[in-house]
């Protein structure tokens, strides 16, 4: 199983690009790759400019396929590239994810073209493993100019992991804890260093 890591785009609400913002000394970006290249047998980083994470050692940089079509393009680009069926996509901005989530993971059972984390009645798209399988859904998705990655999910085999699955190995509300603003970060940064 590989791993794809979304750089991200604009970052709008978190005012800089995030993927380069620092969390105990180390770009999340650096932590995230770190904790995935550890995981996982290969790890493509999608972005929009090579040059901006050329820092990045030990994964592949791979380029938007069609640019600017958020998560969901980064998603097709980064299954487009891999040499693996099965693939665990994550957004640079979830630096809490963990090994012993991953490990769960990679030990279901694969016969799904998804797996997908609930809480409650949200689902976690962007800390997922998607089989090569979604494939055509994505892309007719991207043509019909429907970018919310869930969209597609009627189209493929979903399976679920629920929230009391993940709380007898994790922290669900840390593991997912997602840094949308500078505020977010803040408050990873303080329980760094409490």
């Amino acid at each position: 199983m590989n791993a794809i890591l979304l750089a991200g785009g604009e970052s709008s609400r978190f005012g800089t690009n995030k993927a380069l913002a620092k969390l105990g000394g180390q770009r999340l970006i650096e932590r995230i790759s770190r904790i995935l290249k550890k995981n996982f047998d290969k790890v493509y980083v999608v972005v929009n400019n090579k040059k901006d994470y050329s820092f990045l050692e030990g994964v592949e940089l791979v380029k938007d396929i069609i640019p600017y079509q958020g998560p969901l393009g980064g998603l097709y680009t980064g299954l487009n590239y891999s040499s693996a069926q099965y693939n665990f996509l994550l957004a640079c901005d979830m630096p809490c994810i963990n090994g012993a989530y991953l490990k769960f993971l990679q030990e279901q059972k694969r016969d799904y073209d998804l797996l997908i984390s609930q809480l409650g009645d949200c689902l976690e798209p962007l800390a997922a493993v998607y089989s090569k399988n979604c494939l055509p859904a994505i892309k007719k998705r991207l043509e019909m100019k429907d970018l919310k990655l869930t969209n597609f999910f009627s189209e493929v085999k979903v399976k679920t992991i629920n929230e009391e699955e993940l709380k007898k190995i994790v922290n669900p509300e840390y593991l997912f804890y997602n840094v949308n603003y500078q505020a977010d970060l803040e408050q990873l940064v303080a329980e760094f260093k409490s």
